[in-house]
């Protein structure tokens, strides 16, 4: 006897097929919308929405993980910018000798230190803007104080890292300094705060001579923490090994956003480990991303807070719309599809015959229906597709007629460029007739010149084709300057054949004629030399003028300028910016890498040097052998 229950699930389903044949095509319709259009965007949009979300913080983590690695270099540089100026002050031995000397020195002796070795400290920090003050604690009674560098010790026997820097014997300890007093006895302030990199001197060794402070104020120690312009969503705080929190407390982030800071750090010490990471912590129903870094030198680490509120915010105002879009267009469709339903299938079958119609070929027919509904609209997009068909076929044929015009422009401008090389030919003879022999040896070069430039089948040439360009340009030069430009070129043998960019040299030899050469071009014989050579599996190429050259400032500036990509509002050169080289410098990077380019050195009033550094690489039959 077959079992009830097993008959009771096949009886269900053909109730509900029962139900589905009796309902009208309208209200199937309804159905369907409900099943297949609403539950599952609902879903969907649900599970999107929080992807979004997800990938959004993901996006953000790495956005600032990235901004604190970059802000991880500015304080590394920092950091080395002190301990270089500690190191540079330990090891000035007439420095530490004046100190150490337990005689007390007489007016001639003090003017000497003074004028002499305490003036070289002082250059270290005018050297080093950055850094806000250079100061040495000594024990030596002897000793005379010689503000801003020169102190007594007994001036910090009550800071707190005093005793700490003797217990390192030696060790450098970096102190925060946001609130207490300075050894002036000036009472700090926000922009006042400071960071110090501090050091027990003993000279000789073991005997403790003083502690040698130097300091920066944490404005320039941290520029991203310390920032003009703050983000009103996010803030940057550093905690140090103590958990002692350094922020900017110009910016009220905490307060706006009411978090505990103290919460901050049990939320934090949750997370703490070193290198760059993140966590979220909640915070009054808002969530906030941190990223962090370890800051190794400081045993510190550098918090970045991010509220997440507007995101979250956002992404649930999207689901919204979405779901009320939607809810309202299967409302409209339910209510229409009562009254359009006929005519629908009527439609549908006009446009069911003008498929066919488009099945055998014909594409010239327009489609008859009418009306603003799914079939219409279905209607319209073929129409719209014919439409486009016929535009195709009509593209097809115009694009043919282009190509053939093209090449009749291509085969035009070959014709132009011949009867121009002719033209200059014609030219040249008559100079020659004319027994215009510089004339003519100008136009020879200017034609050579406009060859090789028309020629750019390939950025790579050999050095040879390079020169050989050079050369041209510098005899046209000679005409306007009657021939007072000499050039030397010294180039092995075997490095003619070295690849190099095409005009990758004679932008910088036009440099040098321009603004090294032509101002003092009445008074002396301009001279530029080529010179090239192997070092270390690379071709070093060196130009050099005997122009005007440039100030140590200058030359500085200009070097910044071809490396980093940065204009400066001082001028490099008399009238120019760099940018000719500048542009050298950026190609053979794109092309070879950052482990070669432009760099230049010169002495004012005598000399300009430009030094090109590229990989050996040789080109023979139009191939490139390393």
């Amino acid at each position: 006897m077959m079992d009830v229950r097993s008959m009771k699930v096949p009886l269900e389903l053909e109730g509900l097929a029962n139900l589905m044949n009796r309902l009208s095509l309208q209200q199937k319709l309804i159905a369907l919308y409900i099943l297949i259009i609403i539950i599952p965007i609902i879903l969907f949009t649900t599970f999107y929405s929080r992807d979004v979300t997800d990938r959004a913080i993901n996006e953000i983590r790495v956005k600032n993980e990235n901004a604190l690695e970059i802000e991880q270099i500015h304080i590394k540089n920092n950091i080395e910018t002190m301990r270089r100026t500690a190191q540079m002050v330990v090891s000035d031995m007439e420095f530490l000798e004046f100190v150490k000397s337990r005689n007390e020195a007489n007016i001639d002796q003090l003017i000497d230190f003074k004028m002499n070795e305490l003036s070289n400290v002082t250059r270290l920090q005018h050297n080093n803007p950055a850094i806000e003050n250079i100061r040495l604690y000594t024990t030596n009674p002897y000793v005379t104080e010689m503000w801003p560098i020169l102190f007594k010790e007994k001036r910090i026997m009550k800071k707190p890292w005093r005793d700490e820097v003797i217990r390192r014997n030696g060790m450098e300890l970096w102190w925060f300094d946001q609130q207490t007093e300075d050894v002036l006895e000036r009472l700090p302030s926000q922009n006042t705060s400071k960071i110090s990199l501090l050091r027990e001197l003993d000279y000789p060794k073991d005997e403790h001579l003083g502690i040698i402070e130097i300091n920066m104020f944490l404005k320039n120690f941290f520029p991203k923490m310390f920032g003009t312009m703050n983000d009103p969503d996010s803030v940057y705080v550093v905690l140090d090994k103590d958990m002692n929190m350094i922020r900017n407390y110009h910016h009220s982030f905490f307060e706006d956003e009411g978090i505990d800071p103290e919460n901050l750090k049990r939320e934090f010490s949750k997370f703490k480990e070193e290198g760059t990471g993140s966590f979220q912590f909640e915070n009054k129903q808002t969530r906030y991303l941190v990223t962090t870094a370890y800051i190794e030198d400081l045993e510190a680490y550098m918090l970045n807070v991010i509220s997440l509120e507007g995101l979250y915010a956002e992404t649930a105002k999207t689901k919204n719309i979405i779901l009320s879009g939607i809810i309202f267009l299967v409302i409209i469709l339910s209510l229409v599809t009562y009254v359009l339903i006929s005519l629908l299938l009527k439609k549908m079958y006009k446009l069911k015959d003008s498929m066919k119609r488009v099945e055998k070929g014909d594409f010239t027919f327009d489609v008859e229906v009418s009306g603003h509904d799914e079939i219409a609209e279905l209607a319209y997009h073929f129409k719209s597709m014919l439409g486009k068909i016929n535009g195709l076929i009509v593209d097809a044929v115009n694009k043919q007629a282009t190509a053939k015009e093209t090449e009749l422009k291509a085969l035009k401008t070959q014709i132009d460029s011949h009867f121009l090389y002719n033209t200059l030919e014609n030219i040249k003879m008559m100079a020659e007739i004319e027994e215009k022999y510089e004339i003519s040896d100008a136009i020879t070069s200017l034609g050579e010149m406009m060859r090789y430039n028309l020629k750019w089948k390939n950025d790579f040439v050999v050095l040879e084709e390079e020169l050989n360009y050079i050369k041209n340009y510098i005899e046209i030069m000679n005409l306007r300057l009657d021939g007072r430009l000499t050039l030397d070129i010294d180039v092995p043998r075997e490095l003619l054949d070295q690849e190099v960019l095409k005009m990758s040299l004679q932008p910088i030899i036009e440099n040098s004629v321009k603004h090294g050469i032509m101002p003092n071009i009445h008074s002396s014989q301009g001279i530029l030399s080529v010179r090239a050579k192997y070092s270390d599996d690379c071709v070093i190429i060196e130009m050099k003028d005997n122009g005007i050259g440039m100030t140590t400032e200058q030359c500085e500036v200009l070097n910044h300028t071809i490396h980093t990509g940065q204009d400066n509002k001082v001028s490099p050169v008399q009238n120019g910016n760099g940018i000719g080289i500048r542009n050298v410098n950026e190609r053979i990077k794109l092309y070879y890498g950052n482990g070669y380019g432009v760099s230049v050195a010169s002495v004012d009033g005598e000399f300009t040097t430009v030094t090109v550094k590229m990989p050996c690489k040789v080109m023979k039959g139009g191939s490139r052998n390393v």
